[in-house]
């Protein structure tokens, strides 16, 4: 479903579409025009009824528009207390993605694919958008998008002219003067046009006319305007070639964009488990033909051991270094953990990868819909990888939805229903010869097999038996050199595998069964330890959790060469990695031996270990970089699960414990796993009331600067219910710790008399609290009475206060902190020149510090200021710029209203208020 209120209003899809008038499309429309702001009732009541009669009509009206669309009680238009929210695409939604994705491909230097675009964006424009509503602040955010629409129509027409598509810039500019005839913009690339298209003689008639126009209505022509016509009149303007109009349809293959606050791809992509890649030159062509294609999934199918994960994973990154086609590549399998790829959990992966953590945090359909935002305008590929044992429904109904321009790539050995006729379908069988010859050579050279590549007809028997299964052929040649049979056996031995199925995974599993025998005792150990670490696993980590110091190169040769264990490269990284494939990790996780027991205790320990070492660091961030390793926080959280299932309760505080303040300073406010309530549910599982308040009050803390007003209340209940039922397990300064997160909270809902209540009772036991506590209270509470709108004195003095303190113990972040809040309320106190330039430089001095403590909130909020000071200064290109870095990094941080604010400030740059003639 979307709402589209440029021009009248619109509910419907592709196929079909409502029109609703009167109050319903009122109402509806200023949902749109705000979403995804909430618009508080009483605000809706005074703009759309004029603040006439009773509130509660607003409500009345709600219903009628739920029941007319056929939605349910908080379907699409959601209540938050006295507001509603529209959890919905827009067209104004879809406008601003298409512009920002055309402005991608023109600073990239995509012209033609941009022109398109831009093209595309505008044909969304139907007429005005809520004519019917006068309010001042409506018609404020109706102007600056009307201000967007024109700055994205004088890039068309700039970019018509680069282009050479002098004709087609004339008919555009003739059709926007007739709906502004003194747009002198407009008419200066008309005059340009027609100099190129009929020469000096045209462009200067064009000229002379419009001059006496402008006299006529009292009229100086700009300077801008008199440099033209000087230009013009001594023929100095250069001819550029004409060359056909730019095709006004919907390109099918959509160029790259500039990732916003990026300039370097998004990819989680698993690392290598090949030197070289074998490229299937049949599949290839025929993956390439599908991202051409309208189909919104391409299916990858064939047997268990063909390749289709090394494939997928080439085809990604080909196209990710490429950037011609995908910006981002998200990778999710469900081969490690068969089954538990769930819908939630691929938005969730998508968030993180794309750095949109604070995404993870929003209701189910609101994370749809940004997700969808995201997709939409940022290409990216997004691969399902094993996708046969996938058991949600939900997932397939919404990969089928996934827009232009991002793609969905599964692998499959089973063709999948439930996409239906949504995907192109690719089939892969086995290697041809001349691939076949390939693999040998790069497999036997890795074995130190080299002279087995002059059997050329025992190889090829091979091939053909395994039907070019690259891990079938590879299990066959670890037979050779391990157990020392000739490829005569191994071959013999595959063909009367006791399965009438010949499907690769299921010979394997016979095959593997066998194998598994002849493995001795310290592989096994290995091997049992590298299926603690689903995500893969460098060398030292292997040593500490296997127990084998010694003898653990060999061991690893020895799995590698009977397919139990890939080695991976990362990218970039020195330290190879080792995995587990998932038949042999599967066999692993069941096995009841006393030298399992002790690798998990080992495994637990060692993620116990790596989370203390990195704890709480402020003045030492580089700690935080331990967990960066690629797959180790997945693998932690892995191992968090397993703890928790098999009731390790104290590894699972310790870990959570650890790792929190990782969390906090990386923006994973909320992750796939919630580190803080799994601690805060194993503190209670143990009777352990103090720590599971610990936990919990560090959540709600978190939750209430997200603004997150649900998580909040979720926690609120459950702290309330220990301070009611055991007081005394809480001690003075988690009371205070308490306080402060419940203060936060309130101020989110801007309840400031409160929220001062709790920081006073506080700040008023300084001993209690510690020097740290009470250098973040002393700083809220002044940002309270700044928010507040009344109090700016008092809080001026508060943050001098508070910044002086932070700077008696050394608390340089918190001075950093201070500096960027005291900025702001700067900025809102004082609106003079010298002031904001003053601001300007604080600011820009700010800068290297803030780039070195690496956390996204500080980012942001140093940004968001910026951004504010260029605009006004009027430096509108620079400001427009910095304030779409910080709406980005606000929606990182799930900050919905922070990105609001940004984004409304940042399209009155697109367009200026332009000088007259």
């Amino acid at each position: 479903m979307e709402i589209r209120i440029l021009g009248s209003v619109e509910v419907g899809d592709e196929d079909d579409s409502i029109i609703l008038r009167g109050k319903t499309a009122s109402l509806l429309g200023m949902l749109a025009l705000n979403s995804p702001r909430p618009v508080d009732k009483q605000r809706l009541h005074d703009v759309i009824w004029d603040g006439q009669g009773r509130v509660n009509v607003v409500e009345g009206k709600v219903r009628v528009v739920r029941s007319k669309l056929g939605l349910g009680a908080n379907e699409v238009i959601v209540t938050h207390g006295s507001a509603y929210q529209l959890q919905a695409d827009t067209d104004v939604q879809r406008f601003q993605d298409l512009t920002r994705l055309a402005d991608g491909r023109r600073a990239a230097g995509e012209l033609d694919s941009a022109a398109a675009t831009y093209a595309q964006a505008l044909e969304l424009w139907r007429g005005d958008p809520l004519p019917e509503l006068t309010d001042d602040q409506v018609r404020g955010e109706v102007d600056a998008l009307e201000h967007q629409r024109r700055a994205a129509q004088l890039s068309r027409l700039r970019i018509l002219m680069e282009l050479g598509s002098h004709s087609e810039a004339l008919g555009i500019a003739d059709q926007l003067r007739a709906q502004d005839p003194y747009w002198e913009e407009v008419l200066r690339i008309k005059v340009q046009a027609l100099y190129q298209a009929q020469g000096g003689h045209a462009a200067s008639l064009l000229m002379r006319q419009f001059s006496e126009e402008m006299a006529e209505q009292g009229l100086d022509p700009s300077p801008e305007w008199r440099a033209l016509a000087g230009r013009v009149l001594n023929h100095e303007l250069a001819v550029v070639p004409t060359v056909a109009p730019v095709p006004r349809q919907k390109p099918h293959v959509p160029a790259s964009e500039i990732t916003p606050g990026t300039g370097t791809p998004l990819d989680n992509l698993p690392p290598a488990t090949y030197a070289r890649f074998v490229m299937r030159s049949q599949v290839w062509e025929r993956l390439e033909e599908a991202v051409g294609q309208g189909l919104p999934v391409i299916s990858l199918i064939g047997i268990g051991g063909t390749g289709k994960s090394t494939v997928a994973r080439e085809f990604a990154l080909r196209h990710l270094e490429d950037g011609a086609r995908f910006k981002g590549v998200v990778w999710v399998s469900d081969r490690e953990q068969p089954g538990t790829t769930t819908l939630g959990g691929v938005l969730d992966t998508i968030a993180l990868t794309a750095d949109y953590s604070g995404l993870i945090g929003l209701e189910p359909a609101e994370k749809k819909h940004q997700v969808r935002r995201l997709l939409r305008r940022t290409p990216v590929l997004l691969v399902v990888d094993n996708h046969e044992t996938v058991e949600d429904p939900d997932l397939d109904e919404w990969l089928v939805t996934v827009p232009e321009p991002s793609k969905v790539l599964i692998t499959s050995i089973t063709h999948a229903r439930s996409l239906g006729p949504h995907t192109f379908q690719v089939e892969m069988s086995g290697m041809t010869t001349d691939e076949a010859d390939d693999f040998y050579t790069q497999c036997l050279n890795r074995m130190g097999m080299r002279d087995l590549l002059t059997q050329r007809k025992a190889l090829d028997a091979l091939r053909r038996v395994s039907e070019g299964n690259p891990r079938l052929i590879e299990w066959g040649l670890g037979q050779v050199k391990r157990r020392g049979r000739s490829l005569e056996e191994v071959t013999e031995e595959i063909n009367s595998a006791p399965t009438g199925d010949r499907s690769g995974d299921i010979v394997l599993r016979e095959l593997f069964r066998e194998s598994w025998t002849a493995l001795g005792q310290p592989a096994r150990q290995v091997l049992g330890a590298l299926a603690c670490f689903p995500y893969g696993v460098e060398r030292e980590a292997l040593r500490q959790v296997s127990g084998r110091g010694d003898g653990l190169g060999d061991a690893l040769a020895e799995l590698t060469d009977f397919c139990f264990v890939s080695r991976q490269v990362h990218d970039g990284s020195a330290q190879p990695q080792y995995i587990a494939y998932p038949l042999a990790a599967t066999r692993m996780a069941n096995v009841r031996t006393a030298y399992m027991a002790d690798i998990r205790k080992r495994w637990l320990n060692f993620f116990v270990e790596l989370t203390q070492g990195i704890g709480f660091c402020p003045d030492d961030v580089s700690r935080l970089k331990r967990l960066d390793t690629p797959g180790l926080r997945q693998n932690m959280e892995f191992a968090l699960l397993w703890a928790t299932d098999h009731q390790y309760w104290q590894e699972v505080i310790d870990v959570a414990k650890g790792a929190r303040y990782y969390y906090y300073v990386r923006g994973l406010w909320a992750g796939q796993i919630d580190i803080h309530l799994l601690r805060a549910d194993a503190a209670r599982s143990i009777g352990d009331t103090t720590e599971e308040f610990d936990a919990l009050v560090y959540h709600l803390n978190i939750a209430a600067k997200q603004e997150n007003q649900a998580q909040a209340e979720f926690v609120l209940t459950r702290v309330e219910e220990i301070l009611a039922q055991r007081p005394d397990s809480v001690d003075p300064r988690r009371l205070g710790e308490y306080r402060h997160a419940l203060a936060l909270h309130l101020l989110s809902q801007h309840r400031f008399v409160e929220a001062e209540r709790q920081w006073r009772a506080n700040l008023a036991d300084p001993d209690t609290l510690g020097p740290a506590n009470y250098s973040a209270n002393l700083r809220w509470l002044a940002i309270c009475l700044a928010r507040s709108g009344t109090r700016n004195d008092e809080a001026c003095a508060l943050f001098e206060e508070a910044r002086a303190h932070a700077r008696l113990h050394g608390y340089r972040r918190a001075e950093l902190l201070i500096d960027l809040q005291l900025a702001e309320l700067r900025l809102s106190m004082d609106s003079s020149q010298e002031e904001t330039l003053a601001i300007l430089r604080d600011l820009g001095e700010r800068t290297p510090q803030i780039a070195h403590i690496a956390d996204q909130r500080y980012q942001a909020d140093h940004t968001w200021l910026l951004g504010q000071v260029h605009h006004r200064l009027e430096n509108h290109p620079v400001a427009g710029q910095l304030l779409r870095q910080a709406g980005e990094l606000y929606r990182k941080l799930g900050l919905v209203e922070r990105a609001a604010l940004a984004r409304a400030l940042e399209v009155t740059c697109a367009n200026p208020p332009r000088r007259q003639a």
